[in-house]
C-alpha cells in the first residue's frame, strides 16, 4: 500500500518536482556564475571602491533577467492552449502540469521579489561606498584616487558620483539606471501588493489594472542597464595594465 501511494505521488507530482528543481538549479547556477564573473581582474579597481557588494548586486540582476523572461509564459493563454493540445496526445501527466501554470507564475514572482530586494540592498551599499570614496579627500587613499578618474579630458570614470558635493539621491534620479530602477521597483511593489488574495477577491479591478504595469516594468528593465553605473576596465586595458601590479603605483592614475 505504501509503495502504491509513493508510486502515485511520483506519477502525479514527479514532473512538477523535476521542473521546479531545474528552475531552482538554473537560478543557483546564474547567481554563482555571475557572482564569480565580477571577481575577475577587469573589475579589480571597481571592487576596491565597492567591495563584494558589486557581485551581490550583479548576481541577482542575472537571476532577475532570467525570471522576468519566464514570468509571462505561464499566463500566455494561446501558448498554453497550443501546448495542451500538443502534449495531451502524448502524455496526460505532462498536460496536467499546465493546469498549474498560475502556481508557477507565483513562484517566479516570489523569486523576482527576492532577487530585487538583494539587488536594491547591494546597490544601496554601493552608493554609500561611492560617496565615501569621494568624501575621503586623501591622495594616498586608493578609492579616492580611483574616483577622480575622468575629471580631466578623459570622459571614462569608475565612480558615478563625480564630486564630494554631489547628493547620491540626485544621481539616483538623474541617471537612466537610477530613474528606471525607481520606476521598476514602484511598478513591482504595486503589482505584488495588488496580487494579495484579499485585494484580488474584493477589488479585482485594482488587481487587473495594476498588473498591466508589467508594460512599464519591462520597458524600465530593458533601459535599466543602458546607463552603465557599474564599470570596469576594458579587456584591452587589462591586457596592457595588469591591475594587480598597477595598483601599487596608483598615485599615477588619472
Amino acid at each position: 500500500m505504501k509503495f502504491n501511494i509513493m508510486g502515485n505521488f511520483a506519477a502525479n507530482e514527479g514532473l512538477s518536482i523535476f521542473v521546479i528543481l531545474v528552475w531552482l538549479g538554473i537560478n543557483a547556477f546564474l547567481f554563482v556564475h555571475f557572482y564569480m564573473a565580477f571577481l575577475i581582474d577587469r573589475y579589480y579597481y571597481t571592487r576596491v571602491i565597492l567591495g563584494h557588494a558589486l557581485s551581490w548586486a550583479r548576481a541577482p540582476a542575472a537571476c532577475l533577467n532570467f525570471n522576468c523572461l519566464l514570468i509571462l509564459l505561464p499566463v500566455c493563454r494561446n501558448l498554453l492552449s497550443f501546448l495542451r493540445g500538443s502534449i495531451q496526445c502524448c502524455s496526460r501527466t505532462a498536460a496536467r502540469q499546465l493546469d498549474r501554470n498560475l502556481t508557477f507564475h507565483k513562484l517566479v514572482a516570489y523569486m523576482i521579489a527576492l532577487h530585487t530586494a538583494i539587488h536594491i540592498i547591494a546597490h544601496l551599499f554601493n552608493f554609500e561606498r561611492f560617496m565615501d570614496s569621494q568624501l575621503m579627500i586623501n591622495s594616498s587613499y586608493l578609492p579616492y584616487v580611483l574616483s577622480q578618474i575622468g575629471n580631466n579630458d578623459n570622459t571614462s570614470y569608475l565612480n558615478p558620483i563625480r564630486s564630494n558635493e554631489t547628493n547620491p539621491t540626485i544621481v539616483m534620479f538623474t541617471t537612466i539606471a537610477g530613474l528606471t530602477g525607481v520606476v521598476i521597483t514602484l511598478a513591482l511593489i504595486l503589482i505584488i501588493t495588488s496580487s494579495m488574495e484579499v485585494i484580488r477577491r474584493s477589488y479585482f479591478e485594482v488587481f487587473w489594472f495594476t498588473h498591466h504595469l508589467f508594460i512599464v516594468f519591462f520597458i524600465g528593465l530593458v533601459l535599466h542597464g543602458v546607463g552603465r553605473i557599474v564599470r570596469g576596465q576594458t579587456l584591452e586595458s587589462v591586457a596592457v595594465h595588469n591591475p594587480i601590479k598597477c595598483h601599487r603605483h596608483f598615485e599615477h592614475l588619472g
